[in-house]
């Protein structure tokens, strides 16, 4: 120390969860170099690796509750954790003893329950909004949008604990699953499915966009002898069609320009001894099918820019929302590979299908809107009931979570605060004849009867007028426009580009 005392350093603590310090973060050198802003770099890399440490080593049969004052700091080291043992807490970060303002002295010992029934009112209901039970699986964690029900954590999809501790701790991954209301007949199908799996016979799930395809797939593989494997989800429509190729099957050091130094594994054995779930495969390019065909026969894969077959032990999982039969007819999708895949088949119902889709969506709202003591009035509920929802659960719960991020904690929701899809559809089943027959007038429309109604359009038509409209009131976003309408950004590109007028 001597030696080095002519150098300027400047350092911060490295905390652990249960408050001991674990090392310390110093940068030393020359001090006519160390800056002003050095001290706020070390203090916020000292915060990242607390959080990454904290996550990679948190305690055994543990719940971590991940809370920030700001949804956007979730899931960054900003986020503030707490760890719950037996609904105690057991440890924290440094961010949830600033958030709490409370050191973790204090916060040792106490009821998860108390601690934050005693918060004040506006800081509770701002944490109601953020707070994500995410249960400590050694080395790996599942999350789910639930938020704080009643001061207790809910898991919709009811997995043991002991079930839980039995999951590996070589893949840790973070799964975000929505609360979709599952029911007898989509278990009885999750059995089949596995069954299926465990016999080593690739599954193939069918269903429109936002049915719940990968929440299914994920159940199918945790209820499966391969739960103690990776699940490695793929979003074939997500990927450019360059790069799929090295996504799935790896590459080799030096195999392209911009290569990884040391190459990469691939997807594709990164599911080795687990299941490999591509997903939109109706998207997958042609000369990728026959390669995946060639791995699903051998069981091998080769990287690119390499000469060796690497062994491989998987079972595939794959979804669509496309009619792969008549895509094989037309030559756009691979008869071969097509056959390879449909020897079971799991179709998922569209919301609108379900029997009891009422009564569903009653279920989600009701799991919902009490964690922020939100009311519907009678003319919402009937809007909401009696929507078709064409977007499924992802979009009947991005609604619902929009408008609990908009609506007042404690107030009632009105129809007047739903999106205008949803008012118009209520309008249109509770419009009068004379109101009816008053529309087109008050509106400039072109027919002059009362009766008149506009020529039935195309479904073709129908679709690409509903795409042009939600892409105007976007005002030209891709993104926005496609959440508008509950589909995914790559569904709503393939509509929109083959359109577009080239300039």
């Amino acid at each position: 120390m001597e030696q080095n005392g002519i150098l300027g350093c400047t350092a911060a603590p490295l905390l652990g969860a249960d408050g001991q310090v674990l090392g310390v973060l110093d940068v030393s050198g020359d001090p006519r170099c160390i800056q002003s802003q050095t001290v706020g770099l070390v203090r916020m890399a000292a915060q990242m690796i607390e959080y990454r440490m904290a996550l990679d080593n948190r305690p055994a049969q543990t719940e971590l509750l991940r809370f920030a004052r700001d949804p956007a700091l979730l899931g960054s080291h900003r986020e503030a954790l707490l760890w719950i043992r037996n609904e105690t807490i057991v440890g924290a970060n440094r961010a949830a003893m600033r958030v709490l303002g409370m050191t973790f002295e204090q916060l040792r010992g106490r009821f998860v329950d108390d601690l934050f029934c005693s918060l004040p009112s506006t800081d509770r209901d701002r944490f109601e909004l953020c707070l994500q039970p995410w249960l400590a699986r050694p080395g790996r964690s599942a999350s789910w949008a639930s938020g704080w029900v009643g001061g207790k954590s809910r898991r919709p999809d009811g997995v043991s604990t002991a079930a839980e501790e039995r999951l590996p701790q070589k893949h840790p991954a973070a799964v975000s699953e929505p609360p979709i209301i599952w029911d007898a007949q989509r278990d009885a199908l999750v059995e089949r499915a596995r069954r299926v799996l465990d016999c080593g016979i690739p599954v193939l799930i069918l269903g429109e966009s936002g049915t719940g395809k990968e929440v299914f797939a994920r159940r199918v593989h945790q209820a499966s002898q391969r739960r103690q494997g990776p699940f490695v989800p793929v979003n074939c429509a997500a990927v450019p069609e360059g790069l799929i190729e090295a996504e799935l099957f790896g590459y080799e050091e030096g195999a392209f320009t911009g290569a990884r130094r040391k190459g990469q594994p691939g997807l594709i054995r990164q599911a080795h001894g687990g299941v490999l779930f591509l997903d939109e495969i109706g998207d997958m390019p042609l000369p990728m099918q026959a390669r995946l065909l060639r791995v699903l026969q051998d069981h091998e894969v080769k990287a690119l820019g390499g000469g060796r077959q690497q062994p491989v032990d998987f079972v595939l999982m794959c979804a669509t929302h496309c009619d792969l039969q008549n895509m094989a007819a037309q030559g756009s999708f691979r008869t071969d590979l097509y056959y390879r895949l449909q020897h079971f088949t799991a179709a998922l119902p569209a919301l609108r299908e379900q029997s009891d889709a009422r009564i569903r969506v009653e279920e989600l709202l009701q799991s919902m809107l009490p964690s922020r003591r939100l009311r519907l009035s009678p003319q919402a509920r009937d809007a909401l009931l009696a929507y078709a929802w064409p977007g499924n659960w992802r979009q009947l719960i991005a609604t619902t979570q929009t408008l609990l991020a908009l609506a007042e904690p404690g107030s009632c929701i009105e129809l007047a605060d739903l999106p205008e899809a949803i008012r118009r559809d209520w309008h249109s089943r509770h419009a009068t004849p004379s109101t009816a027959a008053a529309a087109p007038r008050a509106s400039g429309a072109r027919h002059d009867a009362a009766g008149d109604a506009p020529p039935p359009m195309a479904l073709r038509a129908l679709t690409e007028s509903a795409i042009q409209a939600a892409i105007s009131s976007c005002s030209g976003n891709i993104s926005q426009a496609a959440r508008l309408l509950g589909v995914h950004r790559s569904t709503l590109y393939r509509h929109v580009l083959p359109n577009r007028k080239p300039r």
